[in-house]
Formats: structure tokens, sequence, C-alpha cells
């Protein structure tokens, strides 16, 4: 299944990144926390659908989503310091 990177700054831990979080669950239960603003998910969804998906999510909490930004990722991303689970996770999902 196609890889989408998604790169926010919501603060960690406040109400719209749980907000934000929980609608790409809803739709990519398969997804790897890159780092507290970036996160990549297994999803078939286009990144315009994923990211209209959140803003649906946020809007109906009263919550803004700041920066957004939807991507997909392919067999050609390329890595480095990715711990040795985030590296497993990406080459397996990416294959």
């Amino acid at each position: 299944m196609p890889l989408a990177l998604v790169i926010h700054d919501l603060p960690a831990g406040s109400a719209a990144a749980k907000a934000m979080f929980d609608s790409i669950y809803e739709i990519a239960p398969e997804h790897w926390p890159v780092t507290e603003t970036a996160l990549l998910a297994d999803t078939g969804v286009s990144p315009s659908y994923l990211r209209d998906h959140v803003l649906r999510a946020l809007k109906t909490q009263g919550l803004s989503a700041g920066l957004l930004l939807v991507t997909r990722m392919g067999a050609t991303a390329a890595w480095s310091g990715l711990p040795a689970e985030g590296e497993a996770w990406l080459r397996d999902t990416l294959e």
C-alpha cells in the first residue's frame, strides 16, 4: 500500500494533535511516528483526501491544523538515522 508522509506543527499532547492522529488512524491503521511532528501512514487514500479528512476532524472539534503537509513516499525514498524498528517498518511497508 502507498505511504503518506504527514508533517505538522501541532504541539505534542495537544487536543489538536490527538484529534489529528485519531483521524489519521481511522483510515491508516498502519503507521509509524518518525518524530513528534512527522508521521508515516500506510494508506491507499490520496494525500489530498488524507489532508481534508484531518482538517474536517479538527474543524469538527473547533481546532486548527496550523502547518499540515501530506505527500506520497515511494520505493525511491531515501533516509538516514532512523532507529532500527523504524527502518524495518519502512522497508517492509515499501516492498
